[in-house]
C-alpha cells in the first residue's frame, strides 16, 4: 500500500509539472478513439473512413477545447448519415441540436462524460461513467451521461438498420423519414438504458454525500448494482434483449475502474476519524472529521564517503 502512495504522489506531481503537454495528449487520444468507432460502425462515407483524415482531426481536436471533439464527432455522424441517407442524417442532426441545447444548459463542462459514455459501452463497461460521475460530480452531471447513452443507442441503431433503410425506394422521402423517426421513437434500449444511467448518477452522489464510513465504496457498490437491476426489469417489461452476463461482467470491471478513480481522488484513514463538537452564539456544531492519507515522495540522499588521504 506504502508503495501504492509514493506511485500515487509521484503520478500527481508528475502532471501538475507537464500539465500543458499532458492535456492535450489526453484530447487526441480520446478523439482519435471516438473517431475510430464512429468510423468502425458507420463508415459510409469513404472520404472520412480512412486512418490519415481521423489523425488530422484528432491532431486539430487536440489544441481546442474538449468540447471540440464532441462536435468533431458529431460532423463525422452526420457525414456518414448523409452518405447513407439524406432523410436520416436530418433527423439525427434534430436529435443532435436538442441534445446540446440540453447539455449546455444544465451540464456545460461534462464533455468529458459526454464522449466517455458511448466509448465504455462500447467496451462493455456500461456503469464505469455514470458511477465516476456520481462520485466526483453533481447531479446535473446525469444530463451528459444521458446524452452520451442516447448517443450511442443512435449509432448503434442506425448501424443495425443499414439493410432496413437500403430496402427502401429512395424516392420515397416520407417512408425513410417515418422509418428512422420510429425506430429512434422505440428504441427501448436506449429509453432503458438512459433511465439506468441517470438512477446510477443520482443514488451513487447521493450515498457518496453521507457522513458514514466507506461511503464511496459503498455508493459504487450501489450504483453498480442499481443499474444492473434497471436494465434486468427493463428486460423483463420492455424485452430489450440485454445480455445479462455481459452486463454483469461489465459491472463488475466498472467497479474496479471506479474503485481506481476512488484511490487518486478520495484515499482517506477512518481509523483515525475524529469527531468535534463547539458552538457559538447561534448554533451548536457537530463535525466529523476523516483525514486523507498521504504519502510524502522519499527524498534521494547521497552519502558522501571520505577516503583517507595516503601519505
Amino acid at each position: 500500500m506504502t508503495t501504492l502512495l509514493v506511485w500515487k504522489e509521484y503520478l500527481k506531481a508528475t502532471y501538475a509539472k507537464f500539465e500543458v503537454y499532458i492535456t492535450p495528449v489526453a484530447k487526441f487520444f480520446l478523439a482519435l478513439i471516438s473517431l475510430l468507432i464512429i468510423n468502425s460502425k458507420l463508415g459510409f462515407m469513404e472520404r472520412i473512413n480512412s486512418f490519415s483524415i481521423v489523425l488530422i482531426a484528432s491532431l486539430l481536436c487536440s489544441l481546442l477545447p474538449w468540447s471540440a471533439i464532441m462536435l468533431m464527432g458529431s460532423l463525422f455522424v452526420l457525414l456518414h448519415l448523409y452518405a447513407l441517407s439524406l432523410e436520416c442524417a436530418v433527423v439525427v442532426f434534430t436529435l443532435f441540436l436538442i441534445l446540446y441545447l440540453l447539455y449546455f444548459r444544465f451540464s456545460p463542462n461534462g464533455a468529458i462524460a459526454v464522449l466517455l459514455t458511448p466509448i465504455t459501452c462500447v467496451m462493455g463497461l456500461p456503469f464505469t461513467v455514470p458511477v465516476s460521475v456520481g462520485l466526483v460530480g453533481s447531479p446535473a452531471g446525469a444530463v451528459s451521461v444521458a446524452c452520451g447513452a442516447i448517443v450511442y443507442s443512435v449509432i448503434e441503431t442506425i448501424s443495425e438498420s443499414v439493410q432496413a433503410l437500403n430496402s427502401i425506394d429512395a424516392e420515397n422521402a416520407v417512408q425513410r423519414y417515418r422509418y428512422v423517426v420510429d425506430g429512434l421513437l422505440n428504441n427501448k434500449a436506449m429509453i432503458v438504458t438512459v433511465a439506468a444511467f441517470v438512477i446510477v448518477v443520482a443514488l451513487t452522489y447521493t450515498i457518496r454525500r453521507l457522513a458514514i464510513n466507506h461511503a464511496w465504496t459503498i455508493a459504487i457498490i450501489a450504483g453498480c448494482v442499481a443499474g444492473i437491476v434497471v436494465l434486468l426489469v427493463g428486460d423483463l417489461v420492455l424485452d430489450t434483449n440485454i445480455s445479462i452476463w455481459k452486463m454483469i461482467l461489465g459491472a463488475i470491471f466498472s467497479f474496479g475502474l471506479v474503485k481506481v478513480l476512488q484511490f487518486f481522488v478520495f484515499n482517506v484513514d477512518y481509523t483515525r476519524t475524529e469527531r468535534v463538537q463547539f458552538e457559538d452564539d447561534e448554533y451548536y456544531y457537530y463535525v466529523k472529521a476523516v483525514p486523507k492519507i498521504k504519502m510524502t515522495k522519499p527524498e534521494k540522499r547521497v552519502k558522501k564517503i571520505n577516503t583517507p588521504k595516503r601519505r
